[in-house]
This record gives structure tokens, C-alpha cells and sequence, in this order.
């Protein structure tokens, strides 16, 4: 550890000098239950306290250092007193700003500190966790000079918060303080199995899921590289899926009130969006992710095999259904699939059997794929809460 690291990390940990080798890519708390940070890859725990309250990480794919502290409840009065309090005793100077999520009041914050010659930048959140647990707050900061390159990294892992069940489905802390919520709506109409289905989604919802597209597919890219790419591609879709569930619960309420009734079961249901998103238009993103952010497919925006995948993965756990994503870097390509008693072909994940859903040719059933792209172990299961 740096002797900046020493300094910085110092008021905040108890460090036990211990390095903590995790067996997930999630931080969990003791006794917190929903309670994590689903960390980016390739981060060691170079320090933590005995109790399992506070962490450091440091990480080998980007120049950044995060610390990860949770208060016991009664410490302050609030989120950003948390996190005000915290800045202040770390000698750090930045703004903070209070931020409505999950039905409390939060905070988020950037800050700067100079150690001998070298400037520190970095983001900060804090959250109070339901039901009187507490407080979590989070900060990360890289080199100065190393700021444009690492910012999406740090807001990727202030995003990746969760403090209670439903924060799993809904977007993120830095998100929300860029987007927040308003009754803004927008209405949309949708024509699936001859049927006309109005909905609605928010004005920001766009721009927001573009946002958190980008910036988790730039994070994604520092592992293009890394063993643990794989898992740096799971992550992405995960972060994704995580900020569209929310935007889109409205629109999988409507699809499923309107064509469940003439349903022969779930599978039925599925084929049916299935065929819908066959019918899309294959239009490549011209961003650099290459990845269509879902609010804009319902919009009637271009869509190509992944964000089609991930678009039916969203609605159809809206719906209740178990559904997954699955991605090939072999096969350059990537499907829906779901549990199902029909017949067809399937793979194993996690005990359970899924049949594929191909989502860009016409036709084609759930439990149908090309025959080239028949070897499970060229798919990497994304498997969502």
C-alpha cells in the first residue's frame, strides 16, 4: 500500500492487515441482509476492521482505491452528514448533495485531496439502510491526471450499491442523482400478437439507460484484456439489467395484462414477445458499446442481438418468468433463455434446464438455435435476481 493510501485509508479503517479473498465478486455485511457491492472484478482487500464493517480495496485493472464503510445506527442523523463527516475527517474538500433513493434520503458527493505533489480525485455515496440498520457510505478517488479514464469506473462501483431486496431491480444512487424520478411520463404504443398495448415510460428514462450503457460498457472494456473477462461481461449485463427493470416494470405490466388472458401458459406468453422481437429492425448501435438501451427499443429505436436478448430478459422477469441472458464471444452473438416444461433444446445452468430464444430470425421457437452454435460452453450465462 502507498504511503497516500496509508494516510487516506488510515482515519477510516481499523485495518486488520488482513487480505480477504472473496468468493463472489459481492461485498456482504454480517448481519445486513440484501446489504452488498457488486464489485467490479480484478480488487483486492488489502485492509479491513475485525467486526467486517469496513473495507479497503484496491484494484489491479484501473488506478482507483475505494473504501467501503458502514455506521451503526444512531452514528448520524443522516446520509449526507455520514458522508460530509467522513470527507471532512479524511481532509478531502468537495460538494455534496442530498439524493432521493429507495424511499430515503441519500447523498452523493466529489472530492479532492493533495497528498505531498499528488492530487487525488474522486466520487463518494451514502445511504441509510433500512429498517434502523445503519448507514453505508462508499468513496473511490484515482490520480488526478487519471480522472477522464476512471471516472466511469468510479461511478460504475458507487452504482453498484444495494441496500435493501428491491434495489436490485432498480437503478443505482449515482444514477438517480444525475436522473432523478419525476412524473414525466411519455406514452408509447406497442402492437404485439395483433394486439395494440399502451403504456408509458418516463421522459428520462432514455437518456438514463443510455447513460448507464455507456458508462458500464467502458468499465466493461478495461478487462478486454483481463482472465476475468467473462465475468467483467456478466457484471455489465447485470448493471444493465438492474437500471432497465425499473424503467420498464410499467410497460411488462401492460404487455402481460393485455396478452396473458389468450395464453395457454408462460412459455405460450413468451413466444409470443419472441415473435414481437423478431419482427424488430437489425440496426447496429452507433455508439461504442453497440448495444441498444432498451427504453429506446420500445420507442421504436434500431436493436441487434443482445439488447433484444436483454429486452425480453426484462420483461419476462417482470413478468414473474425465470429468464436469462446468455452471451458467446465465439459466436458473436447472444439469446434469451428461459425455464420451460415444452420441448426443445436446452442448457443447463444452475441445476435448472432453459431453452434458447433466438431473437433475429424470424420464425423460430424457444428451444430452436443454429446448429453451429450448439456448444454450452461458448455461452456465459448472465443470470439476473
Amino acid at each position: 500500500m502507498t504511503s497516500v493510501k496509508r494516510v487516506f485509508c488510515s482515519i477510516l479503517l481499523s485495518l486488520a492487515a488482513l487480505e480477504l479473498p472473496l468468493a463472489a465478486e459481492r461485498i456482504s455485511f454480517k448481519g445486513l441482509q440484501d446489504v452488498c457491492v457488486d464489485l467490479p472484478e480484478d480488487y483486492l482487500v488489502s485492509g479491513s476492521n475485525k467486526e467486517g464493517t469496513a473495507y479497503q480495496l484496491d484494484y489491479a485493472t484501473a488506478p482507483v482505491t475505494a473504501v467501503i464503510r458502514i455506521y451503526e445506527e444512531g452514528r448520524f442523523s443522516s446520509a449526507k452528514e455520514a458522508l460530509d463527516t467522513t470527507l471532512a475527517n479524511l481532509k478531502a474538500q468537495g460538494p455534496s448533495k442530498e439524493v432521493q433513493w429507495r424511499n430515503l434520503t441519500g447523498a452523493t458527493g466529489e472530492f479532492g485531496f493533495r497528498f505531498n505533489t499528488v492530487e487525488m480525485k474522486g466520487k463518494a455515496m451514502a445511504s441509510l439502510i433500512p429498517n434502523g440498520k445503519g448507514c453505508i457510505v462508499c468513496i473511490a478517488w484515482c490520480p488526478e491526471n487519471q480522472k477522464e479514464k476512471c471516472e466511469p469506473f468510479i461511478t460504475s462501483f458507487l452504482d453498484a450499491v444495494y441496500i435493501d431486496a428491491g434495489s436490485y431491480f432498480e437503478s443505482g444512487i449515482w444514477t438517480q442523482s444525475l436522473y432523478p424520478e419525476k412524473d414525466e411520463w411519455q406514452e408509447i404504443t406497442l402492437t404485439i400478437d395483433g394486439k395494440t398495448i399502451n403504456t408509458k415510460l418516463r421522459k428520462s428514462d432514455k437518456e438514463a439507460a443510455e447513460y448507464v450503457v455507456d458508462r458500464e460498457f467502458q468499465t466493461m472494456c478495461m478487462y478486454a484484456s483481463s482472465q476475468k473477462w467473462k465475468q467483467a461481461w456478466q457484471r455489465y449485463y447485470r448493471m444493465i439489467y438492474r437500471d432497465s427493470f425499473h424503467r420498464l416494470q410499467k410497460a411488462s405490466f401492460d404487455i402481460y395484462n393485455e396478452l396473458a388472458p389468450y395464453c395457454k401458459d408462460g412459455t405460450d406468453l413468451a413466444q409470443k414477445l419472441l415473435t414481437w422481437t423478431q419482427g424488430f429492425s437489425y440496426e447496429r448501435e452507433k455508439t461504442s458499446s453497440d448495444f441498444a438501451a432498451l427504453p429506446g427499443m420500445l420507442l421504436g429505436g434500431g436493436s441487434d442481438c443482445d439488447s433484444r436478448s436483454m429486452l425480453l430478459s426484462v420483461l419476462l422477469t417482470g413478468m414473474n418468468q425465470d429468464a436469462i441472458l446468455l452471451v458467446s464471444r465465439q459466436y458473436s452473438h447472444a439469446l434469451c433463455a428461459i425455464t420451460s416444461g415444452h420441448q426443445g433444446h436446452s442448457f443447463k445452468f444452475n441445476g435448472k434446464d432453459y431453452l434458447m430464444g433466438e431473437t433475429t430470425k424470424q420464425g423460430l421457437t424457444w428451444g430452436i438455435i443454429a446448429a453451429n452454435q450448439d456448444k454450452q460452453d461458448n455461452w456465459v450465462p448472465v443470470i439476473f435476481p
